[in-house]
């Protein structure tokens, strides 16, 4: 009875093992990147845990990642979407600062009943390309977004704009296709994962499929877009690394961040609007004043981008801040708790980030140019062997105050031996550097001079390494065994002979 009791115990705690075992494999793994950040700093400012799903924090100046929290996880990005939608916009309209563009009718159909931000404008109305980028970024306005997509479009659709990519019409052996040149599209989402009146465009739309495009082509893996504002779309997802990504790239376009730090923009009288309005930034770490709910999230250092938030998004932001000589940049995606509270949590986070790394951060130099970091044999060399591998290049990155730059781990990736002759300077492997098992930068690594090659030690080698190698002592082995092989048949050959010689003395006799 006792054996049959402990027995059932033991079966119920395997049971009970199993269960946490799949548990914990079914959950995502994340890698760890960046330096460790307890949260509960003790200033009254500062956010004692983290609000949001995913957070990504990269350093601009050496392009270290300093924190990240869940930065591959799939999430909607919501409004973050017009960083995109503006480098489309800006890489595929001729003069955009001065084109005059009109809004057309579909911009009031498209959106009616989706409950979308707007800027404002009206149907009819004539705006430059530079004056929707700044309603698209500063007010974030869906209108000035679809305005942009349906220009594209109708440049493309009248063969204005011919995508690099496209057939050659003169070559009759030239295959149509899509007219992005990107891979299938995933499958629409349906109609209850997305939100109401919202349309998918990404297999309509010449812009949506730039923009998807473009994603690819800047690395994002984890990024696909249907729509050119951020509205709700099942099929419409980032990652805090990709927006990270897309917005460096965005940063390097004319007037990003100079219209994306703009408190406010003053847009001016049009043909159907005479007064002159102001449009505010919805990004409120750069309006130093309360909001509606008495919260003022104003940080001095702030420099833009953009925000994002709706019911499956929560709030969302890419944000940047720039302070003694550093600048950064921060994706934060998915606080939904502050969303239900109308509390701008993402804002607080990033801020808290921001002080951080602005005070517990700074840039060392970790290897400099010439820096001897590993050696190989050398073959073939006149009295030398073996060759010094140095540091191709200065390796800067953050790392906390405290950490010193001896701390650093050197991997080197490169060949047990090299021949000459070698030039000075030729690479020969790379060199990793890690901090606490994080890698933290890659260097090339590179002979330190130049070796002749000796032509009587390389005969000399070669020709020992001809001697020692298995398969010539395999070959000398089969050619020893063959020479036995005869001598033993000479052998018996020849006793035959004198056998037969005897046998015919005899029968002479």
């Amino acid at each position: 009875m006792k054996n049959r009791k402990q027995a059932g115990w033991r079966r119920l705690f395997a049971s009970i093992l199993a269960l946490c075992a799949l548990t914990f494999c079914a959950m995502p793994a994340y890698a760890a990147e960046g330096f460790t950040f307890k949260w509960d700093t003790g200033d009254e400012r500062d956010s004692t845990e983290p609000h949001c799903k995913s957070l990504f924090m990269v350093n601009l100046d050496t392009d270290t990642v300093v924190y990240s929290l869940n930065p591959d996880e799939q999430l909607p990005m919501a409004s973050m979407t017009k960083i995109m939608t503006y480098i489309v916009a800006y890489e595929n309209i001729p003069d955009i600062e001065h084109a005059v563009i009109t809004v057309p009718q579909s911009v009031e159909d498209d959106l009616a009943g989706t409950g979308s931000s707007l800027a404002g404008v009206q149907v009819g109305e004539e705006l430059t390309g530079l004056q929707l980028l700044y309603l698209l970024m500063v007010p974030s306005g869906n209108d000035a977004a679809v305005t942009l997509m349906e220009y594209v479009d109708d440049l493309y659709e009248s063969g204005k704009i011919v995508p690099e990519d496209a057939p050659d019409p003169e070559d009759p052996g030239a295959q149509g296709g899509d007219a992005s040149g990107t891979a299938a599209e995933p499958s629409m989402a349906p109609a209850e994962d997305r939100g109401e009146g919202v349309i998918d465009y990404s297999g309509t739309s010449y812009f949506v499929q730039q923009m998807n495009k473009k994603a690819e082509e800047l690395g994002c893996r984890n990024t696909h877009f249907t729509n050119p504002h951020g509205l709700h779309d099942g099929n419409h997802y980032s990652t805090a690394r990709d927006m990270a990504a897309i917005t460096k790239y965005a940063m390097t376009l004319p007037n990003f961040t100079k219209i994306v730090s703009q408190p406010w923009y003053e847009k001016p009288a049009t043909n159907l609007s005479p007064e002159v309005s102001t449009k505010m930034n919805t990004n409120k770490m750069l309006l130093n004043y309360p909001d509606e709910n008495g919260n003022n999230y104003f940080y001095t250092y702030a420099s833009g981008i953009k925000t994002g938030s709706h019911d499956q998004a929560g709030f969302c932001l890419t944000s940047s801040a720039t302070a003694y000589g550093y600048t950064y940049i921060i994706v934060a995606m998915g606080d939904m708790e502050g969303y239900a509270q109308g509390i701008h949590n993402e804002m607080r986070d990033s801020a808290t980030l921001y002080r951080w790394a602005f005070t517990s951060l700074q840039k060392k130099t970790i290897a400099s140019q010439g820096d001897v970091l590993s050696s190989v044999k050398l073959e073939y060399a006149y009295q030398k062997d073996e060759l010094l591998l140095a540091a191709d290049q200065n390796v800067s990155v953050m790392l906390p105050n405290d950490v010193d730059a001896t701390s650093i781990r050197v991997t080197v990736d490169a060949p047990e031996s090299v021949q000459a002759p070698i030039r000075k300077g030729e690479q020969i492997g790379t060199a990793t550097l890690s901090y606490v098992d994080e890698v933290i930068a890659t260097v090339p690594v590179v002979a330190t001079e130049s070796v002749s090659r000796s032509d009587l030690i390389a005969g000399w080698e070669q020709g020992r390494s001809l001697l020692t190698s298995p398969w010539f002592i395999a070959v000398m082995a089969a050619i020893g065994a063959l020479i036995v092989v005869y001598l033993i048949l000479v052998v018996f050959y020849r006793r035959k002979q004198k056998m037969l010689k005897r046998v015919k003395k005899f029968r002479d006799l």
